[in-house]
This record gives structure tokens, C-alpha cells and sequence, in this order.
């Protein structure tokens, strides 16, 4: 068993297969349950409220958010399968919980997990519902980006749901990690993969041109409220300052100014914050300042 344990240990999440894990999770009653109310508030939380907007059915106010940051980024259409691993990025850990820990390890944290995902897409829904927002992209339409030009209709900008839920993914298994005794070299490998895949998933949304430099403070700020144990703020500035550090197509001046606008927009959101009980009270009304300028489809 501890020869097997050891074997684990040394592979990372990034080889486990996802197939597998859904039909565990399908398999245990708990995560099941959880796996089907998650699904349903994707459906309707994500997927029904841009398409009832865009066919008419209901009437929401749609802000163009783009800031002349996004600029800074260049279009960079091969990184697109970096931005659509992001549902895989959150799932792989589970099934080497599974093979290190066994299966209850495993339906703990998944149905831990797909609740607070759940908690994550209906609270964002609330932002979406009071204003959706949305930014210019590229008129390209090749391989992957027609599948993401037909199925989202580009609404759901602030916040970013690829930030939020990568920044909780990384921070939930780091947790999760330390609390089944996970240490040592084990730990550092899958905590870093895990940190340095979330920075990766969140340059994209820049890169392929789906969100603006505006939704990914929306986004810190959010996990900074949902789950404030484990993205603090100054969790967010070392999450802020490794963005396009380093970054080759991007440059350095420009890597200043997006991770200063973002760390500034951040701190205003939660310095604003502190006096609303509800989290998404600083976001409504950075977007009504958007209505009152103008910026309104």
C-alpha cells in the first residue's frame, strides 16, 4: 500500500484521465446530488440567461467593459486550449484525491468542491442579472472559436467565471491537500502545477480576446468574499503580480500597468465592500457608473 501511495505521489494531476471521475461522482450519492444541482445552475445560470437575453425573451441591460489595456494583449487564437481546460484544470486533482487518498477522500471533496462552484456561478448570476457586460472580439472563427462564438453569447463578463473558478481550484486543493496530511515534495509539485495552471488559464482570457482587464478584479474580488479564508488580499496581489510576468508578447511597461489596474480596481471594490453585506453590492455599482457614462447596448 505505502509502495503504491509513493508511486502516486510522484506522478502530477495533470495526467489523470476525466472520464473516470464523472462516473465516480455519478456513482456516490452525495456527489451526485451535488453534481446535478451544479449542472442545473450551469444551465440556468450560464447558458439560459445569455440565450433569454439574446433571443429577447427577457430585457437586461448589456455594457460594453473593455478598457484600452486589453490592447496591451495580443490575439493569440493558440492559446485557446489553455482557456478551455479550465473545466478540466478543477476536475484532474479529484481523481489523484482518489488514487492517493481512496474513494472517500474523493467524495468529500468533490461534492466540497461542486458546492461551492455552485455557490460561485448563482452569485455571479445575481452580477449578470443586474447588468451583463460584455467586450469586442476578434471576427475569428476557426476550430475551437466557433464553438465558443455558438454556445456563448459573450454576456457574462463581470466577473470572470474562468478566474473565479480557477482561483478557487487552485486555493480549495491547497487547503484540501494540508488537510489530508499531504506535505513535503508531493505537496509543492501539485500546489504549484495547480497555481501556475490558474495564472496560465487566467492570461488567456486576455489573450483570446474573451474578457477585458476589467473582469478579472471583479473576479479576485469575488473569491475574496466567497471564500475570504483562502484568497485574502494579499493572496490576490501574489495571484496579480505573477500575470504576464515574464511575459514575451507583452511588454514590461504594459505588464505594470494591467497588474496595476487590476490591484487598484481590486482594492477599491473591497475597500468599497466593507460596508455591504452582500458582495455584489460594489459591483453593481461600478457597473451603474458604466450605465451613467454611457457605456450601454
Amino acid at each position: 500500500m505505502r509502495s503504491a501511495a509513493r508511486a502516486v505521489a510522484k506522478r502530477t494531476a495533470r495526467g489523470i484521465a476525466i472520464p473516470p471521475i464523472f462516473f465516480h461522482a455519478l456513482a456516490g450519492k452525495r456527489s451526485r446530488k451535488a453534481l446535478f444541482r451544479y449542472l442545473g445552475t450551469v444551465l440556468r445560470d450560464f447558458f439560459w440567461l445569455q440565450f433569454s437575453v439574446k433571443l429577447g425573451v427577457r430585457k437586461i441591460p448589456i455594457l460594453d467593459v473593455d478598457h484600452p489595456l486589453d490592447k496591451s494583449v495580443p490575439f493569440t487564437p493558440e492559446r485557446v486550449g489553455v482557456y478551455l481546460d479550465f473545466v478540466a484544470f478543477w476536475i484532474r486533482p479529484i481523481g489523484y484525491i482518489r488514487e492517493r487518498f481512496g474513494r472517500e477522500a474523493e467524495q468529500d471533496a468533490l461534492e466540497s468542491l461542486l458546492t461551492l462552484i455552485d455557490r460561485c456561478y448563482r452569485d455571479a448570476a445575481e452580477v449578470y442579472r443586474f447588468r451583463m457586460t460584455t467586450t469586442k472580439r476578434p471576427k475569428y472563427y476557426r476550430g475551437h472559436f466557433l464553438t465558443i462564438h455558438l454556445f456563448d453569447p459573450h454576456y457574462l463578463c463581470v466577473p470572470s467565471l474562468h478566474v473565479i473558478i480557477v482561483v478557487l481550484a487552485y486555493t480549495f486543493y491547497r487547503k484540501t491537500f494540508k488537510e489530508l496530511g499531504m506535505e513535503g515534495e508531493e505537496a509543492e509539485l501539485l500546489n504549484r502545477e495547480l497555481y501556475e495552471g490558474a495564472v496560465a488559464i487566467a492570461e488567456t482570457v486576455l489573450y483570446i480576446k474573451q474578457h477585458s482587464v476589467n473582469c478579472i478584479p471583479a473576479a479576485l474580488y469575488a473569491m475574496t468574499r466567497i471564500t475570504p479564508e483562502e484568497v485574502t488580499p494579499v493572496e490576490v496581489i501574489r495571484f496579480t503580480e505573477s500575470l504576464f510576468a515574464g511575459a514575451e508578447d507583452v511588454s514590461p511597461e504594459q505588464v505594470k500597468k494591467i497588474q496595476s489596474h487590476i490591484a487598484d480596481m481590486y482594492e477599491r471594490l473591497l475597500l468599497e465592500g466593507c460596508h455591504d453585506d452582500y458582495w455584489v453590492t460594489p459591483l453593481q455599482r461600478w457597473l451603474n457608473a458604466y450605465t451613467m457614462e454611457g457605456f450601454i447596448h
